[in-house]
């Protein structure tokens, strides 16, 4: 077998052998969190190369590298077999504290080859009393979250029982997360199996010099597909809709994208300072989410490794809301603040080329709640609200109820049963909303409306996200129109409705019914311009209007078209 073909099948092998332990996790998971796929597992080499991963939540694939150095900070020199290692600190190299880290060493007859790691959001991380981990109130680190430092979970082989103790006992959801936590670390055995198989089919020289050609490959790959984009300087900002409580007013990410031949630099810089709050993005999320927008917009087929690293730069000053420094809260980052990001760098990239990229996405918007189950006496943790859309791009509708950029499609809505039964909540509706979505020659995809009530009384819910201002909503593009904002109301159960505000903590009792609004994707091009069959189509279906139909794309649905209308011959 030559060295080209065997890089090529180590490669799929090592992203077969990543999407086995992701498997693993969804069969073997505990929490909610987890049944929505809300985790990534991957491959290191032994130098710490980022080179394989099954990323449901890219934000959380993008920030792997910055924990892998993390832990090694601390351990290099110190890593036996049989060791397995944690950690959640934003300040130590995680992105924010309900996503942990854990990292496995993999050891072929004695030597160093592999790390195995896993990742996903916990139910439950501590703190001053946050919902399923979001803690609007937080005014820092030390309220934010149970801050874990790199750490052994094992120690050659051997559970180190007063490290889980410190952690458990700190958390309402202990059993939770405690079962997460081994459906992670079980998950990083079986990568260990896996890969201990693979050196010994092909050897430990062909394997490695497989991966270092398949590194280099994914590096040519990536600045290739910069190369792409019209050399310049191009300038975006975005803005979170709050940092929490404790601030709210709307906080600017500026960017500056400089294009030059096969580089591209993300300056940062210009940020507006970080905030008394937990909207705050720690550098290792800002990269995370700069790399969503990336590989967002460049060939699909392009591998999300280390390799592709090596064609940009992300400039950040500590300090700022895109590079927080302690002790600023951060727990909602991967939400607002990626948000955000995500978009300058795909407005600034609107700004060199509209065909190069797309509208904008919904963001986040989500209520969680955390309490006791009287039905069982157990602590529970649940969250609810149906999926938004995403942008359309040129010659393409957006995608319904997909979620907003963090995930890029990778998540899913939790099961209503295993909703139910996890929670004293009963999902009453789940559907798309008409004109949810932002017209265009190619529309946006459509958000939703859900329904759920509360069945017990004295139920702590947050309402958790960012999109819900005019400012923020998804943007359209190249003419196309915005879409409308996130919104929700609450229906009590004696009879008033309440607006909760975005990033805050209410109580709810029996019989109260949250309904969530969630928004479509931004639309492409001149609405008047898509194809009259798609435009009658969606009438047809529900998901637009007659209104809409006659005053945004300029048809009448109740009246025949002309026998040649150049519309009808346009794309759907």
């Amino acid at each position: 077998m030559t060295a080209t073909i065997l890089a090529s099948v180590v490669d799929n092998r090592l992203h077969a052998i990543a999407e086995r332990m992701a498997e693993a996790m969804l069969r073997s998971c505990r929490s909610t969190a987890f049944q929505s796929r809300d985790f990534v597992t991957g491959i290191f080499s032994a130098e710490g190369e980022w080179i394989a991963t099954k990323d449901f939540i890219p934000v959380l694939a993008g920030s792997l590298p910055s924990a892998y150095e993390g832990i090694l900070a601390k351990f290099a020199g110190d890593v036996g077999e049989g060791d397995v290692f944690v950690l959640n600190d934003p300040y130590h190299g995680n992105n924010h504290p309900p996503d942990v880290t854990v990292l496995k060493p993999v050891f072929h007859r004695g030597v160093l080859r592999f790390w195995t790691v896993t990742k996903g959001h916990h139910a439950d991380s501590g703190g001053s009393g946050g919902e399923a981990g979001y803690n609007p109130g937080a005014r820092d680190c030390y309220e934010d979250a149970l801050r874990i430092p790199p750490v052994r979970l094992y120690r050659r082989g051997e559970r180190q029982d007063d490290v889980w103790d410190l952690i458990l006992l700190n958390l309402r959801l202990r059993e939770a997360v405690e079962g997460d936590l081994h459906c992670q670390i079980g998950a990083a055995a079986i990568g260990e199996r896996e890969l201990l198989a693979m050196l010994d089919a092909f050897g430990v020289e062909p394997v490695l010099e497989a991966v270092a050609l398949q590194l280099a490959a994914s590096a040519r790959h990536m600045r290739s597909e910069i190369a792409r984009w019209p050399d310049g300087v191009y300038e975006a900002v975005r803005h979170l809709d709050d940092g929490g409580e404790h601030h709210r007013e709307p906080i600017a990410v500026r960017l500056r994208l400089t294009v030059a031949g096969e580089r591209a630099v993300f300056d940062f810089t210009e940020s507006d300072p970080q905030v008394v709050g937990y909207a705050n993005s720690t550098r290792a999320n800002t990269v995370a989410s700069t790399l969503v927008a990336l590989f967002g917009v460049t060939d699909p087929a392009q591998r999300r490794t280390g390799g592709a690293l090596s064609a940009i730069d992300v400039l950040t000053r500590p300090g700022t809301i895109a590079h927080a420094v302690e002790p600023a809260a951060t727990t909602l980052c991967t939400i607002t603040a990626c948000e955000a990001i995500v978009e300058t760098v795909w407005r600034a990239l609107a700004r060199a080329d509209p065909a190069i990229t797309n509208a904008g996405w919904c963001r986040g918007y989500a209520f969680a709640a955390i309490g006791v189950d009287e039905r069982t006496g157990r602590a529970f943790g649940a969250t609810g609200a149906l999926k938004g859309g995403s942008g359309a791009t040129l010659g393409f509708d957006g995608w319904d109820a997909i979620g907003p950029p963090v995930a890029m499609g990778g998540g899913r809505e939790v099961d209503v049963e295993l909703h139910e039964l996890a929670a004293p909540a009963t999902i009453l509706h789940q559907g798309f909303e008409t004109d949810s979505a932002g017209a265009g020659r190619w529309r946006g995809g459509l958000g939703g409306v859900s329904r759920w009530r509360i069945d017990q009384d004295g139920v702590r819910v947050v309402c958790i996200g960012s999109g819900a201002l005019t400012g923020t909503a998804p943007y359209g593009l190249a003419g196309g129109r915005a879409a409308p904002a996130n919104r929700s109301v609450v229906h009590h159960r004696d009879g008033r409705v309440t607006v909760p505000r975005t990033n805050s903590t209410l109580v709810l009792g029996r019989g109260d019914v949250i309904e969530i609004h969630t928004s479509g994707g931004g639309g492409y091009g001149d609405p008047r311009e898509r194809a009259r069959e798609a435009v009658l189509a969606d009438v047809r279906d529900g998901l637009v209007s007659a209104a809409a139909a006659r005053d945004v794309y300029g048809l009448d649905p109740a009246e025949p078209g002309p026998e040649h209308d150049d519309r009808a011959k346009g794309e759907a």
